[in-house]
This record gives structure tokens, sequence and C-alpha cells, in this order.
């Protein structure tokens, strides 16, 4: 049943001549006014409240500092409404007991929810918020929960009924002779705040103004032209209109189904085209494709800018932040992720280096230039072990202990890239790091989430020979990106080993199709599974594999909504309202939600795609291409006073209400996050990839078979244990390299003064490294053989005025370390070998010295001794006894002997 105002019939109109009185400041009131006047009721605003209330229809209060609450005088409001007035008052403390009182908290996970039909508005129809602040309020007396706070899993529906816990959202209080309608949060907070539906939380606001005055709320018409915004050149177009009556149009409607009216299909030139519906218009636009993907990239690419996605350095230099997380905040702004993620570098420096060429636009390819080598330099894993190849996805690398997961997706996608970039050596090394740690039988990632441990403890032969579990090996979402690499180290190689790696594992994932393990979605897993089948069939043209894509445009086709996106279809869903927002999952509720996934899905499909169609010929995939470009272009955020999002994608559009919104129960990756990799990178190198004819894979293998023969050899010498002596020294920026079997890689962040010293300390299977820092003070670190190089560690605050020596003293199983002090001592500590166990600081005596000693391990006497230069020139000896140095001793006679 309809919930209405009481005292008003089911049909009665009612005429309000008093104004309304909106109590709040401009900015939370605006949404109420603009209720006000889509009813046509005259409204007031105060700041305060007015001296006599009498002279109003209604009373609207609304929470001027949400998300604090305010306390409010509420004397003279509680007397309007025991009189007969009607008020709403959101969100505030009152110390008289008029407006019901609870626990203020955060609404983590719990939404707002219809509890009872309302104008426009079903029962369980899902209000979005964004962690908002709320009143645990209990009901009391004959109060009615108009809407509720619950978790509730759905997309635009309750898919699953109301929770068993809840608490009021919105409240109908009867007092004295009239009534008070209560929220517990702040619902005028809905346009600042980005509160989802849009359509849904503007239609609550008019229906609380309509259960106020007891105005009958016009119906909400809807009308859009099909496909919205833009259209191909030569392409129709219809003007469609929601409404449970036909509207007055200027072009000639027709119901296709109940509340649908559709004009014919309309041929239009080039240009704006503008349709009058009553007093609604709704504009689009007519131009050739090419154009309009030209300028959807243009309008990406500006988006690094503007978002400030290039932290501390605009050309690259630093780095690209991952983007900006889910959480919408109470100004509407969502927060910045700064994670340095490898994918992301890489993903976004091969899409500015397509667009350095498609645009004449050199500093495309300096910030190309500048992420990949952050990525070679600081993230590949060069450590003589079973992570050896292997990319830190998370940031620069450093110890084990700081090692992040070594996902199998994203060590493809670097990988890949890599090789793309021209770092060929890095690449094929990551490429046999994903060979190495794939099934033996199958050619397929073991493990794709793996961790440091895993792969050590395990090593590359056990990890070879272990099932894979949970049908991980049917899944192109963690396979995909690895498959892709080997193809692309075919083409670049034609070592016949990449080639023959990457068809064993799609030959075993095609023979099963359409069967697959399900990530997010079956949706993404198409749209993830076509660009590996496109380089196989590129270099083999094996009939299964164009088959295996046919059958998956066949799906994609299947899925496709009216503007060209794919619907997420048979995904990781939560089954109950128990399970919302408790583990990652899709950005969908159930089949049937209208909603695209521009995180896993649609950018793939739009990468993908258009190789198809160039490599097969096949119009499907044309047409497909067409599709999802035409759709990412009309979905792209297109408001210049929003600097965050201009001109980028969030991860779920609801192509049905027309905006970004979807289940929020992913607990890592919700329907607003935005992501430079994954996302923005991948949707313009498909746009790209179509504007310039780009194959992306080799044409035709090439001849560089010798490189693969050396990077293999690299890992059989660390899987026999073959040992590589490391040197060590100070690059010209400062940092310390090391240099292992001609490998180099960049030691941490420090920054040196001088020159490392290091020395074997063979009880612990690990050389020791020493170097004065640019801070004057004395840093350490380690290589060791097993678990790798660790990280800097300052020893102790002594200001050094000289480099250190260093020397193994087999007799105390001790590296043994002498720096010359600013105040012009020797000082001395030894590390023991238990790691990191460095004494403190302690002087050689008392005399002065002009440099750091010369140090060396006498075996006949067994200990270290050392030589010095005082500052009066002379000669000065001593060595070590036990944990003591003995006095220094005067050996400049001996300088003439």
């Amino acid at each position: 049943m309809l919930y209405r105002l009481p005292s008003v019939g089911q049909s009665d109109a009612v005429t309000v001549s008093a104004p309304v009185a909106v109590i709040g400041p401009p900015d939370p009131a605006a949404a109420f006014t603009a209720a006000l006047d889509q009813a046509g009721l005259a409204s007031i605003r105060y700041d305060e409240f007015p001296v006599d209330l009498s002279g109003y229809s209604a009373v609207i209060v609304v929470a001027g500092r949400y998300p604090e609450p305010e306390r409010l005088d509420v004397a003279g409001l509680a007397e309007y409404v025991r009189a007969g007035g009607s008020a709403y008052v959101e969100f505030a403390l009152d110390d008289t007991g008029f407006l019901p009182q609870g626990e203020i908290r955060t609404a983590h996970i719990e939404r707002i929810f219809t509890t009872v039909a309302l104008a426009g508005i079903e029962p369980l129809q899902i209000l979005d918020e964004h962690s908002s602040q709320a009143q645990q309020v209990v009901v009391r007396g004959k109060a009615v929960e108009l809407c509720s706070y619950g978790t509730v899993a759905g997309t635009h529906e309750a898919i699953f009924g109301p929770p068993d816990v809840t608490f009021p959202a919105l409240l109908d209080i009867p007092v004295g002779d009239g009534r008070l309608l209560y929220a517990t949060t702040a619902l005028s907070h809905h346009v600042k705040g980005r509160y989802k539906p849009v359509r849904r939380w503007r239609r609550l606001l008019q229906v609380i103004v309509g259960q106020l005055t007891g105005v009958q709320l016009a119906e909400d018409i809807e009308v859009f032209t099909e496909p919205r915004v833009w259209v191909a050149t030569g392409e129709p177009v219809k003007l469609v209109v929601r409404s449970s009556t036909k509207p007055v149009a200027e072009l000639d409607l027709v119901e296709t189904k109940p509340g649908r009216f559709e004009s014919d299909l309309q041929y239009l030139d080039d240009g704006e085209h503008t349709f009058a519906v009553g007093d609604q218009h709704v504009t689009v636009a007519v131009g050739p494709r090419a154009e309009r993907y030209r300028r959807m990239v243009d309008r990406a690419i500006a988006w690094y800018d503007r978002a400030g996605m290039f932290y501390d350095a605009p050309d690259g230099s630093k780095g690209v932040a991952e983007g900006l997380s889910n959480e919408i905040d109470a100004e509407g702004k969502l927060p910045f992720r700064p994670v340095p993620r490898g994918d992301c570098f890489t993903q976004t420096a091969h899409a500015f280096r397509m667009y350095a060429d498609l645009a004449d636009f050199p500093r495309g390819r300096t910030i190309a230039d500048n992420l990949m080598r952050l990525v070679v330099e600081e993230e590949q894993l060069t450590d003589r072990n079973q992570l050896y190849g292997s990319f830190e996805p998370r940031g620069a690398r450093t110890d084990l202990t700081g090692t992040n997961n070594l996902f199998a997706d994203d060590n493809g996608w670097i990988s890949l890239f890599a090789l793309m970039s021209g770092h060929v050596e890095s690449g094929l090394r990551g490429v046999e790091a994903l060979i190495r740690t794939s099934s033996a039988d199958l050619g397929l990632q073991v493990d794709p989430w793996r961790t440091p441990s895993t792969l050590l403890v395990k090593g590359w032969d056990e990890l070879s020979r272990s099932p894979i579990e949970d049908g991980l090996d049917l899944t192109s979402h963690w396979q995909s990106s690895a498959q892709c690499a080997y193809l692309y180290a075919y083409g670049l190689t034609g070592d016949q080993g990449y080639l023959d790696i990457a068809t064993r594992g799609l030959d075993h994932m095609a023979g099963q199709h359409p069967r697959a393990r399900l990530e997010t979605s079956r949706t993404c897993e198409a749209g993830r599974f076509l660009l590996p089948l496109v380089g196989a069939y590129h270099y083999t043209r094996k009939p299964q594999y164009l088959e295996t894509m046919r059958s998956l445009a066949g799906y994609l086709k299947s899925r496709q909504g009216p503007d060209g996106g794919f619907a997420e279809w048979d995904g990781k869903c939560p089954p109950s309202n128990e399970a919302y927002g408790v583990d990652e999952a899709a950005i969908f509720a159930a089949n049937g939600d209208p909603v695209t996934d521009q995180l896993y899905g649609t950018p793939f499909a739009a990468w993908a795609l258009p190789l198809a169609y160039r490599i097969t010929g096949e119009p499907v995939f044309e047409e497909l291409a067409h599709g999802v470009l035409d759709y990412l272009s009309r979905i792209q955020i297109d408001d210049p006073d929003d600097e965050q999002l201009d001109g980028t994608w969030q991860r779920a559009f609801d192509f049905d209400s027309w905006e970004y919104f979807g289940s929020n129960a992913d607990l890592g990756w919700g329907p607003y996050c935005v992501e430079t990799g994954w996302s923005v990178a991948p949707s313009i190198i498909g746009a790209m990839l179509y504007l310039t004819g780009d194959n992306f894979f080799p044409p035709a293998p090439s001849s560089l078979s010798e490189l693969p023969a050396s990077i293999r050899a690299e890992f059989d010498a660390i899987a026999a244990g073959q040992p590589a002596p490391a040197t060590f020294t100070r690059r010209d920026d400062g940092r310390v390299i090391r240099i292992q079997n001609g490998v180099q890689a960049v030691l941490g962040d420090l920054t040196a003064a001088g020159e490392p010293v290091w020395a074997r300390n063979e009880p612990v299977g690990a050389d020791e490294i020493y170097v004065r820092g640019t801070d004057g003070h004395l840093h350490h670190t380690y290589l060791d053989d097993r678990v790798g190089q660790g990280r800097w560690q300052q020893l102790g605050d002594l200001e050094l005025a000289d480099e250190p020596v260093v020397a193994f003293n087999p007799g105390a199983n001790a590296i043994e370390v002498y720096v010359l002090g600013a105040d012009g001592h020797i000082h001395h500590c030894s590390m023991i070998d238990v790691r990191g166990g460095h004494t403190p600081w302690e002087p050689v005596g008392t005399l002065h010295f002009t440099g750091s000693p010369a140090v060396l391990y006498d075996e006949e006497l067994g200990s270290v001794r050392l030589v010095a230069n005082d500052t009066a020139g002379q000669d000065r000896r001593t060595r070590k006894v036990n944990r003591w140095h003995l006095p220094w001793q005067d050996y400049s006679h001996w300088i003439t002997a």
C-alpha cells in the first residue's frame, strides 16, 4: 500500500498557499528548495528559527554542520507541531526530548533502504550513502519507519529482503495534532556527498515534501536518447521516454512496453541535436568515430595531470599514483591512493608512449621512459633465489620482510610492458620467472597470489609439480597477462619455448570453454580471455583459438546493452545480506543488473576487440569493438569543475540509470574507485589501437634466441646453487648499486656520500655492505645468499669524517668496522653473527688521526691489525685482541727503513 499523509485522500490534491520555512545553511537547504520548486511550492530560507512559525505550511530543518550534529533549541518548533503543523528535522541534538535521540555512529556497511511504498519508490529500494554519520535511535509509540539502515545485498533493491538487524533512517512520528518527520542522518547531504542513485535520492526529498504539505507529487518522467550522449555518423538514434502516460513530444512516440515510449529511428546530420518532451530536453551529438575516440583519449591523458596522478614530478620520474579509492568522504571527494603499483606504472607508460606518437607529444615519451625506468631499476627482484626475475608489485623492493605478494597477473602485465618498452632483458627475466612458477603439465600459473615465503620454501621444481587448485587453471583473470607476455616474448625473440608454454595453457583453457572459474564475473573473464587468444591465433592460425574467440564474441553480444557496454553476469556476488561487505565481490548483485565493470572488464574488452578484428577480419569483432569504445566515450566523466574525475572512468556504471553506481559490496575496489592502470590506461590503449591500426603483438617472430638462452642459464645457475660474487658501487645520483653476474640492482633509496665497502660474512652466508651517507652517518645492509638484499640501517649517531673500512675476523666470526669520526678519533664496532647485531661505537684510543685506518686480518697472530697516520704524520699501529684494542704504537721510524 502506498504510504500517504493520513489526512489526504488517495487521489486528493492539496493546494498550499503559505510558504515552507527552510532552516539551515544555503548548501544543504538547496537540496530541499529544489524539491519544493519541483512541487511548485514557495519557500523562505532562514539561518535560524524565525520567531513565529505559525505562518508556514511546513518547516524543514536541515543539518548545517554535518557530519557533526547540531544542538537545536526546538521549543518553538515543538509548539508548532503539537498545534497541528508538519516539520522535517534531520540529524540534530535536542535537550527537551522532542527529537528522537541515539548514539551517533558511522554506518560503515549499512545502507539506507525503503521499508514502505512511497510515491514513486517501491519498498526495499536502496539509497546508497557513503559511511554516513547516523543516530541509532529506537522506534517508539506510533512512529512509522519509512526508511531504515541495514546491511542489505543488492544493487537497486534489497534482493534478500530486509536484514534481521536494522535501525531507523527516516521516521514519521505523530506529535499532538501534528507530525514530525525525523531523519537520523543528513538526507540533504545527498548532493554534496554524491549519494547514489541520484534520481532516487531526489525523489525521496520530493516524497518528504509531499508528506509534509499534502501536495500530490508529479510523476518522475525520464527522457533520453538511445544511444545516449553521442552516436557515430550515419548510425540511427531514437528518442525514449519512461512515463506512465504518453507524453507530448515533437516526435511521434509509440509505447513499446508498459511505461516505455519510443520514436522511430532517426538518422541525423553531424552536430548536436536537441529533443523536447514537455518541459524536458535531451541532447545528442553526432560525429565521426575517429574524432570521438581521439577526444576521449585526449581528455583521459589530461586527467592524469589535472587529478595529480604524477605525484611530486609531472615527468613521471617519481612514479604515478594507483588512483582514487572507493570511499567517498563527507566532502564528496575520493581519497587519493598514492600506492606505487608496478602494473599501473607500466600500463600508464605504454599509454603515454602510444600517445606521444599519436599526438606528437614528446612529454609522453619522457613520462613513459621514467615510469619504466623506475619499475625495471627499482622493482625487479634480482636476488639469486626463487624470487629472481619477479617484480615487487607495490613499490620499490626492500628486504624479504617488506616484499608483497608476487601476484601473477601483476607480474605478467609488468613483464609484457617491459618487453614492449625495450627493456628486453628485464622483461625476459620476468617471463622466465612466470614460466618457473607455472605448472609443468599445463603451462599455467600455480598459486597466482603467491607469497615470497611460498616460493622460497617450495622452490621452482616443487611449485611446477603442484596441482592447480580451485579451477584456477581456467581463469583468464589470473592467467591471461602471463600468456600475453609469453606470446610477446615469442614475437620478439622467435624462441619456440615461449610459444609452446603459451599455447599449452591456452589449449587447455579453450578446450574447457565455456567452463571457467569466475574471479569477478563471466563477463570480465570473457573480455580478459580474448587478448591472449588473439596473440596465439596471430602466430599459429589454430582454428580452436578462432572458434573460442567467436564463442566469446557471441557471449559478449548477448550481454551487450543498447549503448555498447557489456553487462556483468554470473559473478562473485554476496549470497546473503550477512555476506555483504565482508569480502572481495563483484560490483553487481544479480544477473540482470544493468552494470558494467570499468576495472576488470570493459577496458580489456576494448583493448582486445580491435585487435581481434584486425587479426581475423571478422565483422562481429569490429561491431563489438565499435560498441565498447563507443560506450567508453559516452560514459567518460565530463565535468570540467571536478578536477578529480573529469576525463576518467569509475569502476561501476549503471547504463539504465545512466550514472556511476553499483553494488558496494567489494572490500577493496568498490563501484567508485579509479585506477590509473587497469582502467584508464587500458581503455585508451584500446582506443589508440583502433585509431593507429597497431597490431600490438610483433608482426612476425624475430631472431634473438641467444638472449632467452642466456636468461635461462641465469635461472639454472640459481637453481643449481652456483655462487655469483657481487660488487657494489655508488651511482652518479648517489644511489648504491649491486652488480652480480652482470645484473644491476639499485639498493634502496639511501643516498651515499662515498663509495661502499663490503666484506664476506661466511658463517651466515652473506656480504655485509657499509657506506657513508650524505647525512654523515654510517649505514649498513647485507646481501644474504638465501633471502637476498636487506634494508639500509643507520649505525648509531656517530658523525664520520672519512670512508669506512671493514674486515672479516674469522677468530671472532665478526665483521670489524672502523671509521674516522668527526672528532678526529678512530672508532670501531663489530657485527657479530646474529643478523643486525652491531656493537656500540667505541673510540680506539685517544689519538687523533687524518683518515680511516688500513685493516687486515693477521692469520699468524689470529687478530685484526690496524695502521693509520696520526695528525702529527706519524705511522701508528695496533691490533685487536679479543674485544679490546692494544695501545697505538709509533712505527714512524720504519718509514725510511
